[in-house]
Protein backbone atom coordinates (compact mmCIF):
# COMPACT_ATOMS: atom_id res chain seq x y z
CA UNK A 1 0.00 0.00 0.00
CA UNK A 2 1.24 3.04 -1.36
CA UNK A 3 0.13 6.38 1.06
CA UNK A 4 1.60 10.45 1.24
CA UNK A 5 1.74 12.77 4.03
CA UNK A 6 3.13 15.79 4.77
CA UNK A 7 5.80 15.46 7.68
CA UNK A 8 8.94 16.49 9.57
CA UNK A 9 11.95 14.42 10.58
CA UNK A 10 12.26 14.26 14.24
CA UNK A 11 15.40 11.65 14.24
CA UNK A 12 17.33 9.61 12.41
CA UNK A 13 19.22 6.28 13.26
CA UNK A 14 22.07 4.05 10.67
CA UNK A 15 20.70 0.62 9.93
CA UNK A 16 22.88 -1.37 8.15
CA UNK A 17 25.42 -0.59 6.26
CA UNK A 18 23.55 1.89 3.67
CA UNK A 19 20.07 2.39 5.65
CA UNK A 20 18.72 4.77 7.65
CA UNK A 21 15.28 4.97 9.77
CA UNK A 22 13.80 7.83 10.47
CA UNK A 23 11.04 8.54 12.81
CA UNK A 24 8.47 11.22 11.46
CA UNK A 25 5.89 13.55 12.69
CA UNK A 26 3.24 13.44 10.60
CA UNK A 27 -0.14 15.99 10.23
CA UNK A 28 -2.27 13.04 8.64
CA UNK A 29 -0.61 9.73 10.57
CA UNK A 30 0.97 11.07 13.56
CA UNK A 31 4.35 9.77 14.54
CA UNK A 32 5.73 7.04 12.85
CA UNK A 33 9.16 5.50 11.71
CA UNK A 34 10.03 4.40 8.16
CA UNK A 35 12.83 2.73 6.33
CA UNK A 36 14.91 4.89 4.17
CA UNK A 37 17.13 2.13 1.94
CA UNK A 38 20.43 3.23 0.42
CA UNK A 39 20.42 6.86 1.55
CA UNK A 40 23.76 6.59 2.82
CA UNK A 41 25.21 5.96 -0.36
CA UNK A 42 26.67 8.80 -1.88
CA UNK A 43 24.89 10.44 -4.75
CA UNK A 44 21.27 9.25 -3.25
CA UNK A 45 18.36 10.78 -4.38
CA UNK A 46 16.75 10.82 -0.82
CA UNK A 47 19.37 11.75 1.35
CA UNK A 48 17.83 15.03 1.76
CA UNK A 49 15.05 13.26 3.71
CA UNK A 50 16.94 11.89 6.08
CA UNK A 51 18.22 15.25 7.15
CA UNK A 52 17.54 16.89 10.35
CA UNK A 53 14.28 19.45 10.73
CA UNK A 54 13.70 18.00 6.60
CA UNK A 55 10.09 19.04 5.92
CA UNK A 56 8.95 17.17 2.75
CA UNK A 57 6.13 15.05 1.30
CA UNK A 58 6.80 11.87 1.94
CA UNK A 59 5.30 8.93 -0.32
CA UNK A 60 5.45 5.53 1.80
CA UNK A 61 4.83 2.01 0.95
CA UNK A 62 3.21 -0.14 3.82
CA UNK A 63 3.63 -3.86 4.27
CA UNK A 64 2.11 -4.90 7.55
CA UNK A 65 3.56 -2.84 10.29
CA UNK A 66 6.96 -1.41 8.76
CA UNK A 67 6.70 1.60 6.40
CA UNK A 68 9.69 2.41 3.66
CA UNK A 69 9.94 5.65 2.39
CA UNK A 70 9.53 5.46 -1.27
CA UNK A 71 9.85 9.34 -2.46
CA UNK A 72 9.71 12.48 -1.15
CA UNK A 73 9.50 16.14 -2.14
CA UNK A 74 10.59 18.82 -0.19
CA UNK A 75 8.68 21.53 1.74
CA UNK A 76 11.20 23.08 3.76
CA UNK A 77 14.90 21.53 4.72
CA UNK A 78 15.14 24.92 7.35
CA UNK A 79 19.13 25.51 6.37
CA UNK A 80 19.43 28.55 8.26
CA UNK A 81 19.06 26.21 11.06
CA UNK A 82 22.51 24.09 10.50
CA UNK A 83 24.88 27.09 10.06
CA UNK A 84 24.09 28.23 13.63
CA UNK A 85 25.05 26.30 16.64
CA UNK A 86 22.38 27.29 19.29
CA UNK A 87 19.81 27.65 16.47
CA UNK A 88 20.58 23.60 15.57
CA UNK A 89 20.21 22.65 19.12
CA UNK A 90 17.26 24.93 19.73
CA UNK A 91 15.45 23.32 16.35
CA UNK A 92 16.93 19.82 18.00
CA UNK A 93 14.85 20.44 21.31
CA UNK A 94 12.14 21.53 19.40
CA UNK A 95 12.06 18.01 17.89
CA UNK A 96 13.19 16.45 20.68
CA UNK A 97 9.72 17.62 22.23
CA UNK A 98 7.58 16.32 19.96
CA UNK A 99 9.22 12.65 19.90
CA UNK A 100 9.05 12.52 23.50
CA UNK A 101 5.89 13.89 24.14
CA UNK A 102 4.16 12.21 20.84
CA UNK A 103 2.59 8.28 21.19
CA UNK A 104 2.97 6.60 17.54
CA UNK A 105 0.41 6.76 15.64
CA UNK A 106 -1.63 10.06 17.46
CA UNK A 107 -2.52 13.01 15.23
CA UNK A 108 -1.92 16.14 16.65
CA UNK A 109 -2.52 18.57 14.24
CA UNK A 110 -1.96 21.69 16.23
CA UNK A 111 1.02 20.54 17.23
CA UNK A 112 2.16 19.55 13.71
CA UNK A 113 2.01 23.23 12.86
CA UNK A 114 3.28 24.98 15.96
CA UNK A 115 6.52 22.48 15.61
CA UNK A 116 6.62 24.13 11.52
CA UNK A 117 5.77 27.32 12.59
CA UNK A 118 8.23 27.45 15.60
CA UNK A 119 11.42 26.21 13.13
CA UNK A 120 10.47 28.78 10.83
CA UNK A 121 10.38 31.52 13.54
CA UNK A 122 13.32 29.98 14.47
CA UNK A 123 15.10 30.64 11.38
CA UNK A 124 14.03 34.35 11.20
CA UNK A 125 14.56 35.20 14.74
CA UNK A 126 15.59 34.66 18.45
CA UNK A 127 15.33 31.01 18.69
CA UNK A 128 15.09 30.68 22.46
CA UNK A 129 12.14 32.71 22.46
CA UNK A 130 10.51 30.49 19.74
CA UNK A 131 11.16 27.13 21.45
CA UNK A 132 9.98 28.39 25.06
CA UNK A 133 6.48 29.62 23.07
CA UNK A 134 6.78 25.88 21.15
CA UNK A 135 7.37 24.42 24.47
CA UNK A 136 4.56 25.76 26.18
CA UNK A 137 2.07 25.00 23.94
CA UNK A 138 3.25 21.12 23.46
CA UNK A 139 3.10 21.05 27.35
CA UNK A 140 -0.46 22.73 26.88
CA UNK A 141 -1.76 20.47 24.11
CA UNK A 142 0.18 17.20 25.59
CA UNK A 143 -2.42 18.04 29.03
CA UNK A 144 0.55 19.42 31.47
CA UNK A 145 -0.82 23.27 30.96
CA UNK A 146 1.36 25.85 32.87
CA UNK A 147 -0.79 27.56 34.97
CA UNK A 148 0.59 32.01 34.70
CA UNK A 149 -2.54 33.41 35.05
CA UNK A 150 -2.67 33.75 38.71
CA UNK A 151 -1.00 32.57 42.43
CA UNK A 152 -2.77 29.05 42.85
CA UNK A 153 -3.22 29.52 46.47
CA UNK A 154 -5.57 32.70 46.60
CA UNK A 155 -6.15 33.73 43.26
CA UNK A 156 -4.23 36.94 43.82
CA UNK A 157 -2.44 38.81 40.94
CA UNK A 158 1.23 37.50 40.26
CA UNK A 159 4.08 40.39 40.95
CA UNK A 160 7.37 40.90 41.96
CA UNK A 161 9.35 37.46 43.49
CA UNK A 162 7.01 34.45 43.12
CA UNK A 163 7.11 30.68 43.79
CA UNK A 164 6.64 27.82 41.50
CA UNK A 165 5.32 24.11 42.11
CA UNK A 166 7.04 21.72 39.92
CA UNK A 167 3.76 18.51 40.61
CA UNK A 168 0.94 21.43 40.59
CA UNK A 169 1.83 23.07 37.43
CA UNK A 170 1.70 26.50 38.90
CA UNK A 171 2.89 30.41 41.03
CA UNK A 172 2.26 31.15 44.00
CA UNK A 173 2.66 34.51 45.53
CA UNK A 174 4.78 35.76 48.29
CA UNK A 175 1.88 35.85 50.57
CA UNK A 176 1.22 32.25 49.93
CA UNK A 177 5.12 31.13 50.26
CA UNK A 178 4.87 27.74 48.22
CA UNK A 179 7.31 26.03 45.40
CA UNK A 180 10.97 27.52 45.03
CA UNK A 181 10.89 30.85 44.00
CA UNK A 182 11.41 32.12 40.55
CA UNK A 183 12.39 35.72 39.44
CA UNK A 184 9.92 38.37 38.12
CA UNK A 185 12.26 38.61 34.73
CA UNK A 186 11.74 34.61 34.26
CA UNK A 187 7.77 35.01 35.01
CA UNK A 188 7.21 37.62 32.59
CA UNK A 189 9.45 35.89 29.89
CA UNK A 190 6.65 33.11 30.03
CA UNK A 191 3.56 35.22 30.05
CA UNK A 192 4.82 36.92 26.68
CA UNK A 193 5.54 33.42 25.33
CA UNK A 194 2.41 32.62 26.15
CA UNK A 195 0.50 35.75 24.44
CA UNK A 196 -0.39 37.28 27.80
CA UNK A 197 -0.12 40.66 28.95
CA UNK A 198 3.74 41.17 30.28
CA UNK A 199 5.62 43.82 31.76
CA UNK A 200 9.23 44.04 29.61
CA UNK A 201 10.61 46.47 32.45
CA UNK A 202 11.56 43.04 34.27
CA UNK A 203 13.19 41.12 31.32
CA UNK A 204 16.56 40.25 32.04
CA UNK A 205 19.52 38.45 29.64
CA UNK A 206 19.26 35.54 31.39
CA UNK A 207 15.78 35.55 31.49
CA UNK A 208 15.25 33.14 28.86
CA UNK A 209 17.75 30.55 30.40
CA UNK A 210 15.83 30.67 33.32
CA UNK A 211 12.13 30.18 31.81
CA UNK A 212 13.61 27.10 29.64
CA UNK A 213 15.35 25.47 32.74
CA UNK A 214 12.40 26.21 34.51
CA UNK A 215 10.09 24.19 31.69
CA UNK A 216 12.73 21.20 31.62
CA UNK A 217 12.30 20.93 35.56
CA UNK A 218 8.58 20.44 34.92
CA UNK A 219 8.60 18.61 31.97
CA UNK A 220 10.69 15.82 33.96
CA UNK A 221 8.66 16.38 36.72
CA UNK A 222 5.63 15.45 34.97
CA UNK A 223 6.58 12.54 32.96
CA UNK A 224 10.61 11.66 33.89
CA UNK A 225 11.32 12.67 29.88
CA UNK A 226 14.78 14.11 29.40
CA UNK A 227 15.61 15.79 26.25
CA UNK A 228 19.57 15.51 25.93
CA UNK A 229 19.46 18.12 23.02
CA UNK A 230 17.63 20.61 25.53
CA UNK A 231 19.99 20.02 27.83
CA UNK A 232 22.54 21.36 25.52
CA UNK A 233 20.79 24.40 24.53
CA UNK A 234 20.39 25.65 28.09
CA UNK A 235 24.10 25.04 28.33
CA UNK A 236 24.66 27.00 25.75
CA UNK A 237 23.08 30.31 26.89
Amino acid sequence: MLYKTDALVLRTADYGENDKIVTLFSLQYGKLSAALKGVKKAGAKLKFAAQPFCFAEYVLARKGEHNTVTGAALTDGFYPLREDIGKFYAAASLTGLCDALLYDGIVNEELFLRAVSGLREMCEGAEEEALACFFLKALDLSGYRLSLESCGGCGASLAGRVGFDLRRGCFFCGECGQGAGVSEGTLQFLRKCAGMPFDGRFLRADSAKRALKLLRAYLSAETDVRVKALDEYIALL
